[in-house]
């Protein structure tokens, strides 16, 4: 099997859906970091699980992706992280203590969706339903323990890129 990563050029196409199981916040960080460097410039990433699921570990998976060495801390209090240093800059939002979309706007969010940013919304679905259409969506629940099942709806080129992923791999 061959491990170099392809960044893919675009994430339009057909819909689909794939599941993968990690047992561990390292799977979890390796799974982010796998779709950090094939997602091009531009994604937009809906994170949506229960408080200590492991959306912010991915986040540290997908910012590794891009390159970026920066410590990625979970934004809760301030809504918004940015991090340059990497392939593609990334805008790391937390939406669990959104009172009104108005927060939203002033923090930038809309603005920050142009084409060359990577944006991952942890809570993502605390968004009034058609105010921002995600290209990916993720859904981390508990399994049990450190594991987790990771549902993820995308474009098939995503989707596909990922099959064959394996923990530790």
């Amino acid at each position: 099997m061959n491990s170099r990563v392809i960044r893919l050029e675009r994430t339009a196409g057909p819909a689909s859906t794939g599941s993968i199981v990690t047992g561990s916040p390292e799977g979890t960080i390796a799974l982010g970091r796998r779709l950090g460097g094939i997602l091009p410039p531009g994604t937009t990433l809906s994170i949506e699980g229960g408080l200590g699921a492991g959306k912010t570990a991915l986040v540290k998976g997908i910012a590794l992706g891009l390159g970026i060495s920066a410590e990625v801390l979970s934004p809760t209090f301030i809504l918004v992280e940015e991090y340059r240093g990497g392939e593609v800059p990334l805008f790391h939002y937390d939406l669990y203590r959104l009172e009104e979309l108005g927060e939203v706007e002033r923090i930038g969010m809309f603005d920050a969706v142009d084409g060359r940013n990577m944006i991952v919304v942890e809570w993502g679905d605390r968004l009034p339903e058609g105010t921002m259409e995600f290209d990916v969506t993720i859904s981390i629940r508990i399994t049990g323990g450190d594991e987790r099942c990771i549902e993820i709806a995308a474009p098939s080129a995503v989707i596909d890129a990922l099959e064959g992923w394996e923990e530790g791999k």
